[in-house]
């Protein structure tokens, strides 16, 4: 289950819904980036782990009042919460679409800005 709400106050900006087994809500990296050296090794930074490299990749089963407000919090919401998992994050919606096959999903991608709780 996963819970969005404009962070603004808005009657119309929240919404509580299932998400499908195909959803993706672990996928994260850290900062690292590699250098080849002239030496035929390479440097290694790494900058570490943040909430901020997280994305959520979700589906649901389709619904008229939860794609209603999703969508509007796509296009008029600068940033969301989001709840999900025991945990409480600030996000935006970067992409959403319907996807028809046997069943109608709701697709959508939250790209993570910062955790909160």
């Amino acid at each position: 289950m996963i819970s969005l709400s404009s962070i603004l106050a808005d009657m119309d900006g929240d919404v509580v819904f299932d998400i499908t087994s195909d959803s993706t809500l672990d996928n994260s990296s850290r900062r690292v980036s590699r250098t080849k050296t002239l030496d035929g090794g390479c440097v290694i930074i790494d900058g570490g782990f943040s909430a901020a490299d997280k994305t959520l990749n979700l589906s649901t089963k389709y619904d008229a009042g939860v794609f209603a407000v999703v969508k509007h919090l796509h296009e008029d919401a600068m940033l969301i919460h989001v709840s999900v998992n025991g945990a409480f994050y600030t996000g935006v919606i970067s992409d959403l679409s319907i996807k028809r096959e046997t069943t109608e999903t709701i697709q959508l991608r939250i790209l993570i800005k910062e955790k909160i709780a």
